[in-house]
């Protein structure tokens, strides 16, 4: 279910909130890339499953990533145009998708 709302949003808004551009290259490592490879390492066995399989661990997910977003570990890291308007980007994605999560239940 969380899975086809992100899906949904991805096609209306443009952005999928994976990092990847219209070209279907990474324009930068996106925060649920982030997650899944800080729960692969953590020998998490579902790493690959970020939404998990609910609602409230999607919400989970995407509050994590959104705070992530908005609190990076290395602040002063200097970032090209690009890659600063593809974050501003999964920012706007993520909210829309919280909110859309919300309207799910």
């Amino acid at each position: 279910m969380c899975k086809g709302c992100m899906d949904r949003k991805r096609k209306a808004g443009g952005a999928n909130g994976l990092g990847i551009s219209h070209t279907g290259m990474y324009s930068h490592i996106s925060q649920i890339m982030v997650q899944r490879i800080v729960n692969d390492y953590n020998g998490n066995p579902n790493s690959s499953d970020i939404l998990g399989n609910s609602v409230e661990s999607a919400i989970q997910a995407t509050k994590q990533a959104l705070y992530n977003l908005d609190h990076p570990l290395e602040p002063n890291t200097k970032k090209s145009i690009e890659v600063q308007q593809a974050l501003m980007k999964e920012r706007e994605f993520y909210a829309a998708f919280l909110e859309k999560l919300g309207n799910c239940c």
